[in-house]
């Protein structure tokens, strides 16, 4: 295939030997991109390093002899020493136990005002089974970081923010010496904790490791996670990180931005080849107005694409920025004669849907249960319906009007190989494409921005970028009117049937 002109200034850029970054619209042709430099530089060895193993293994089918396909984790298992990787078959201690293991206790912890959702929630039990797994979730944090010791800003952020803050500190330091143990233990090789693969990892980064390749194409660079950024500033080899900086939507698990973050030389693959102008008009009302991009996305003038409504009985997929509502969506649909696939995190909702019913039956939970801190099932109605923008109302209003033993049938029923449509969620619909698809109405934006405040966060811009470009032909955003009128676009109403 020939390159565009924009292709041939990526591959020029990459001849030059410098390392650099590719910015890449959505469905802008980065795969075949990368292909083009690969063979472009076929006389040196190529890295090709992916965020997980399904990517890499398909890049490795598409790529010539030259470039080796990888995932970091692999790269850092086949190097490190087999003692460590062997305590991966280590048996999991469960939370009680590594409790008990490091002498963690239960604790009585304030409520910070502004979290408390009702008279008697002045106070929470933290047990010593959660303390253990903020030990464990901060050990996390600092492997996935580029700092070469755990931190006491990691062990605060793996504690809940309902605490009263004080408080939450005072507990930070009671556990700071309690994850270097957890740690110690993992590089002792006569530790019994088990092995996870973010610690391997953490292993081989820090002893300052040398990728074997001329070259090393990084791809998905915008969910890169600080220990990754780290390893590749101290390659000799060139870096080439390839990415779109406004599909950064894990931001939340401590991932940096690297399209944004890295100061090298950048070039842009701004032509979609997914869909036409319609959508790509409206995909650059997010980016201008919201999250101030001057380079627009443009869409490919072959490809006739619409903004308008699509019925329930033709969409392909439906986009939700929450479970609670994806699934909702999927029991409407059934009752229509659709047969909906559900793609969201299945074991979460199952878990809210269980710690609902407990309430109801004045059960109090904890353990980070989003119902945690209600006494009863009127606590919570009466703090969705007067808490505004509260992440739990999507979920109670289907709770009560489908009931619980009904939406865990559902549930269970969702992921049958038979389907006719996908239901699922912004974060889950990244990398898939679709003919028609359907935004729902749960994405999170201010109906009342003061004068000069954006109505959408950051972050929520950049999920309904993602959900927005999954189209291919047709998008309905009616849902979502009053939304898109405010960040200036015209809403139309064509009618796909």
């Amino acid at each position: 295939m020939n390159p565009t002109i924009e292709q041939q200034h990526a591959i020029d850029m990459a001849l030059h030997g410098q390392s650099c970054k590719v910015t890449a619209y959505a469905g802008a042709g980065k795969t075949s991109t990368l292909k083009l430099i690969g063979n472009a530089k076929h006389h040196q060895h190529g890295m090709y390093l992916a965020l997980n193993k399904a990517i890499a293994t398909e890049a490795q089918s598409k790529f010539n002899h030259n470039v080796k396909c990888k995932t970091f984790h692999s790269l850092a298992y086949n190097s490190v020493p087999r003692w460590l990787t062997n305590k991966l078959k280590n048996r999991r201690l469960m939370s009680n136990q590594l409790a008990s293991r490091h002498d963690l206790e239960n604790y009585q912890v304030p409520v910070a005002l502004v979290k408390q959702r009702g008279e008697d929630d002045q106070k929470r039990l933290f047990n010593s089974k959660r303390m253990a797994t903020s030990m464990m979730n901060a050990v996390g944090y600092f492997c996935r970081s580029n700092y070469s010791e755990i931190q006491l800003s990691q062990v605060y952020a793996a504690l809940p923010d309902w605490m009263d803050d004080t408080y939450r500190a005072e507990l930070a330091n009671i556990l700071l010496p309690k994850a270097h143990d957890y740690w110690n233990d993992i590089l002792n090789p006569a530790g019994i904790n088990r092995l996870e693969h973010d610690h391997y990892l953490k292993y081989w980064a820090l002893s300052n490791p040398v990728i074997n390749a001329d070259f090393i194409l990084f791809d998905e660079a915008q969910d890169a996670d600080p220990i990754m950024l780290n390893v590749l500033s101290k390659q000799r080899a060139q870096v080439i990180y390839v990415g779109d900086r406004h599909q950064q939507i894990y931001a939340f698990r401590g991932a940096v931005n690297a399209m944004q973050s890295l100061d090298i030389a950048e070039t842009r693959l701004s032509q979609s080849f997914r869909f036409g102008e319609n959508i790509a008009d409206l995909a650059n009302k997010i980016l201008f107005n919201v999250l101030d991009e001057e380079i627009p996305l443009r869409g490919f003038e072959q490809i006739d694409s619409n903004v308008g409504e699509v019925t329930d009985m033709v969409a392909d997929a439906f986009i939700y920025r929450t479970n609670a509502a994806a699934l909702s969506n999927m029991v409407e649909l059934v009752k229509i004669g659709r047969e909906p696939r559900l793609e969201v995190d299945t074991g979460s909702l199952l878990k809210n849907i269980e710690d609902a019913k407990k309430v109801k039956s004045g059960i109090k939970v904890h353990d980070g249960s989003v119902f945690e801190g209600f006494s009863n099932w009127e606590e919570v109605i009466e703090y969705t319906n007067e808490v505004s923008g509260n992440d739990l109302k999507a979920l109670v209003s289907l709770i009560n009007k489908v009931g619980e033993e009904a939406l865990i049938s559902s549930l269970l029923k969702s992921n049958s190989s038979d389907y006719d449509c996908i239901v699922t969620t912004a974060h889950k619909s990244k990398g898939l494409e679709f003919n028609k698809v359907k935004l729902g109405g749960d994405f999170f934006y201010k109906e009342a921005a003061a004068p000069g405040e954006k109505i959408l966060t950051e972050d929520e811009a950049r999920l309904l970028y993602v959900a927005a470009t999954r189209a291919k032909k047709q998008l309905d955003i009616s849902a979502l009117n009053p939304l898109f009128k405010k960040i200036g676009y015209n809403t139309q109403a064509e009618v796909a049937t």
